[in-house]
This record gives structure tokens, sequence and C-alpha cells, in this order.
């Protein structure tokens, strides 16, 4: 690993570990058992398995069972490793104790009650105070290198657009679909997919999670075709929706599309760094409103993406958070009309000081979306 990354994460580290002396801590630790905290120990640490215990104080000590240990080596050789073996809690109980520690921080959101009750009960005499999102409040922003990984995963999600939209034809199901184009992001360098992609055909588009997904519908003639896709490289993800139409497209799609473009739009143009949340969904909001598709619209404009494919902030009618410059959000305004067809089309974009830096460049006027 080199230099600039060990500073980077020794940064963040570090920024965590202020935090937690100001609130009175000794330590803070990051649980991540069998993955259920994978996405901030990955953030911490650089680690990409999925058993890891992060104690931080003064003197930061990363923990792992032999399943790992070799992996930690070559992960983080910045990071004293301590290795667990048999119940991984005695092992860290002997360093919380060792280190005199008595009050000690982790993360409400990731640890279950079951968890805390088993840490109070076999580590006595140590004070574990659940404290909310510190972890998940630093990943908000994206450095540079963050965002370059995000924008190689968008560049891939619209190579593999590109390339499965030639592979449509008559009879094909959404299933098969989606699993010739999965194949082929990872043949072509995606680590993952960045969740479980969508590609739902005719009425299937107005189910904005399609569920269950992808199924047995048989394209044809006519048809709505809607993409949700991502992948996931240098473990960072991409997430993007574009809605085609299969044959020339009735009046009422092009209609309904070009109101979601028209929102898509206004919102791109309009969101920057210091707004809220709730007034960057209303600028989509309003457009879609003003067509007369209120309640067509009922999922909120955006959300974060970056180690996970739905993070902080939200971009909603009832979200809390403000955009700051270096996150990195969608931007998917849509309409979905029940038994027919839906349309959503989804951007993603970097907040910036004076406006947003759209990384998606798939093409969205309605000419070039009738296939």
């Amino acid at each position: 690993m080199g230099d600039k990354r060990m500073d980077i994460y020794r940064s963040r580290v570090e920024k965590l570990w202020d935090k937690a002396r100001e609130a009175g801590l000794e330590a803070f630790l990051v649980l991540s058992i069998e993955g259920s905290d994978f996405a901030n120990l990955f953030y911490l640490t650089g680690f990409s398995g999925s058993f890891g215990l992060f104690l931080v104080d003064s003197d930061p000590l990363f923990m792992t069972d032999p399943r790992y240990s070799e992996q930690v080596r070559t992960e983080l050789p910045y990071l004293p490793l301590k290795e667990v073996r048999g119940k991984w809690y005695e092992g860290l109980g002997e360093e919380i104790k060792r280190r005199d520690h008595t009050k000690v921080g982790l993360n409400s959101r990731t640890t279950t009650v079951k968890l805390l009750e088993l840490l109070r009960e076999k580590i006595p005499g140590v004070e574990f105070v659940p404290v909310d999102g510190w972890v998940e409040e630093l990943r908000m922003v994206k450095d540079e290198g963050e965002i370059e990984r995000i924008r190689a995963a968008m560049r891939l999600t619209e190579e593999g657009l590109s390339w499965v939209l030639k592979q449509l034809e008559p009879g094909v199901m959404e299933r098969d679909v989606a699993l010739e184009l999965e194949m082929w992001y990872r043949k072509n360098g995606a680590e993952d997919v960045a969740f479980d992609l969508i590609v739902a055909f005719g009425e299937h588009s107005a189910m904005p999670h399609y569920r269950p997904h992808p199924g047995d519908r048989a394209l044809k003639r006519g048809d709505v075709v809607l993409f949700d896709i991502g992948v996931r490289m240098g473990g960072y993800c991409s997430d993007l929706t574009r809605t085609f139409s299969y044959g020339d497209p009735p009046e009422e799609f092009r209609r309904v599309y070009e109101l979601v473009w028209k929102a898509n739009e206004e919102a791109i143009r309009k969101i920057k760094a210091g707004i809220s949340g709730v007034e960057a969904d209303g600028f989509a909001r309003r457009v879609i409103e003003g067509g007369g598709y209120k309640e067509e619209f009922g999922h909120g404009l955006g959300h974060g993406v970056g180690i996970q494919v739905h993070e902080p902030p939200r971009l909603s009618f009832t979200s809390e958070d403000t955009l700051r410059e270096g996150m990195v959000v969608t931007v998917e305004p849509g309409v979905y009309l029940p038994g027919r067809f839906g349309v959503r089309i989804e951007d993603l974009a970097v907040v910036r000081a004076d406006g947003l830096e759209v990384l998606s460049r798939f093409p969205k006027n309605l000419e070039e979306i009738v296939l």
C-alpha cells in the first residue's frame, strides 16, 4: 500500500479518535462480525474481509481470526495485528483491560442489541457506549481518490449498458438479460455488481424497486425497458437508471418521459453545496407535480453513494441532511403508472460549491432512448 493511501486511512482514524476523546471516551470499537460493519471498517482501514475488530485509541489495534491474518498483513501493513482464536470476545476483553479502558464507544447503527449484551456480559467492568453514526458522518464527504473510484465504476456501468442494449431482441427474458449483463461486468473488471441488477420490461417498470426481479417476463415490441444498474470497483459503487422504449413509444410515454427528464435536468441545474436535502428534492418534485403526476412520484429524489450503494445523505421531502461539497449523490426522479409502465432517470453526481459535477454520461434525450 502506498504511503498516500496509508496517510488517508490514518487521517480518517485520527478524526474518529478526536471525536471519541471529545465525547469523553477512552476508545472506540469498530466491530464487523461476518461483515456486520464491513463498510465502516473498510473506510477506516481498507480491510476487505468479513471479520475484524478495530480498537481505536492513541495506539490503534486491528484484531481478526486466523482466516484473515495474512490478508490483514497484506492490506494493512501500517496497523499492528492481534490474532484472536476461539472466542473472539475473550481476546478483545484482554486487550481492553490491558489498556485500562473502562469506557468504550461503538456504533449503534451496526451493533445489535444481542451483541451489545454479549460485550457487557463477557467484558465486565467496561462501559460500552453506543453512539450514532460517527463513521458514517465521515464517509458522507468523499475525497478525490474515492470520487475517482466511483467515476471508474460509472464508466464501466455505462459501457455495460451500451453492450447489453445490443443484445435485446423479442422474446428475451428479464432474468437472462440481467445475468448476461452481470457476467459482462465481472469479465470486464467489476469486483461485483453494486446491487441486484434491475431489468424490468413493460408493466414491471412501474415498480420502483421491482421485486421479485428479474423475472420471466419476455420482451416484446412496444415495451418500456428500465435498467437500474451499478457495479463495485475499488470498493466503491455506481448507480445508474435509464428507461427505454423498445420500438416506437406511445404518446403518453413520450409525455411522461419528457416530464421526468425535465425534472432530472432541473434538479441537476440547481443542486449545489449548502442546500438541504428537502430543497434538492423539491426542485424535481415541483416539475412533476406541475405536470400532473404528483401521486405517481412516491420516493425521494436521491441518496448518497459510496462504499454502499445507499448511504447518507438523503435527498427527499423528509431529509434532515444538508449537502456539502464532496458528497456523491443520485438524482433520480420517476413517474410510475401501475400495470402500465414507469419512467425513472437516474444520474450520479458530485456536489461541488457551485453545482453538480455529473459522473454519468449515458444519453437521456428521447430520440436516443428509442431502441
